[in-house]
């Protein structure tokens, strides 16, 4: 996300006086960038502590909100360094503001761990939303026969797998991104490089080809691809309800498809945040013009940024078993009702659903 973070000043430098096309729409959005990304930030940082502090219950722990939980970490640290960077080096003084204060050694030395960071996070929230895909489509696939004490601890191993993995990808990056003092002043700046550059070292072509390649193009093809898979899936739930007998039986599968068609959204959210921006970042890899993707560098900060928020949305809006315990929660942490109706409702919470109740996974 902010690969191209240092150059984005000097490469429209100017260009904002007498703006045109792509640049005009860059200036514009720049105004209002930085505020509506410090309110989204504060929003999701807390919504997402919420999500991870309810998925982590006992009665909530199941294969799916493992993975979400992950997701919820991983937006939560993104978000956090975003929030950090945004009020000092957008808020503060600006991109192009070279104040006494801005640019210390401390400051910089935070830019280079958000930078790396938020590339880092990004690649987790990505893959673990194609891992969430895929664990939905082989439950459902296999008819919920699954032991689910085995799937979640398949699902802790594959979070920790996803989270570390995505570490040791980008340690080139890691070590590449080094910190220059100017002039012997107290202003220090970033030594980056292009990446269309001829005169990359291996460490960078190396970095270049992760981030493409494992960080952008494959998680977008696999999350597309098993969402399609789910939603057929979903529409074979549904004629299979139909033909079945028992009430409890069709509220199972009818819980299947609940849950299932919030995954669907999740997923959708994914492909509208990346998707784009992957094909952005394609053509400008094929013209070996990267200015384009630099331009709309704030726009497709501000889409991922929704998409790390909006979770707790979705799932208050389409699971009743995450509002009643999210409730249950708030009751007991503010005293909005007496212990006995707490327990009244956490009692309903955990035993009310005809199979063990959880937030996604029935």
């Amino acid at each position: 996300m902010e690969m191209n973070l240092t150059n984005q000043t000097n490469n429209g430098e100017g260009q904002c006086d007498n703006p045109v096309g792509l640049y005009a729409y860059a200036c514009f959005y720049y105004g209002v960038h930085d505020y509506l990304s410090v309110i989204l930030c504060c929003f999701g940082i807390p919504a997402n502590i919420v999500n991870i502090v309810i998925l982590t219950r006992k009665t909530m722990r199941t294969p799916i909100n493992i993975i979400l939980t992950g997701i919820a970490v991983s937006d939560m640290l993104t978000m956090l360094s975003y929030l950090l960077y945004a009020i000092h080096f957008r808020v503060m003084y600006g991109l192009d503001d070279d104040r006494p204060g801005k640019n210390t050694y401390g400051w910089t030395l935070f830019l280079v761990v958000h930078i790396c960071l938020t590339i880092t996070t990004y690649t987790i929230s990505i893959w673990l939303g194609v891992c969430m895909s895929i664990v939905r489509y082989v439950y459902i696939s296999s008819l919920g026969t699954r032991k689910p004490g085995a799937d979640e601890r398949r699902s802790c191993i594959l979070v920790t797998i996803v989270f570390t993995l995505s570490i040791i990808a980008y340690i080139p990056k890691y070590v590449t991104t080094k910190i220059v003092n100017v002039n012997s002043t107290e202003v220090y700046r970033l030594q980056s490089f292009e990446i269309q550059s001829p005169n990359l070292s291996p460490l960078q072509t190396a970095f270049v080809w992760i981030f493409l390649v494992v960080g952008k193009w494959i998680p977008c093809l696999l999350i597309i691809v098993f969402g399609i898979l789910l939603v057929c899936t979903l529409h074979k739930s549904k004629k299979r309800t139909e033909k079945l007998k028992g009430a409890q039986t069709k509220a199972r599968l009818k819980q299947h498809t609940r849950t299932t068609a919030m995954l669907l959204v999740i997923i959708l959210m994914y492909i509208i945040s990346e998707l784009p921006q992957t094909i952005v970042l394609v053509i400008s890899y094929v013209n070996k013009d990267y200015l384009d993707y630099i331009l709309l560098g704030d726009t497709i900060d501000m889409i991922c940024l929704i998409n790390n928020s909006v979770n707790i949305v979705l799932y208050c809006a389409m699971s009743k078993q995450f509002r009643d315990m999210l409730w249950s929660s708030l009751c007991c942490v503010f005293r909005l009702s007496d212990p006995r109706r707490y327990t009244t409702v956490q009692t309903t919470v955990t035993h009310t659903c005809p199979t063990k109740n959880v937030c996604y996974e029935p």
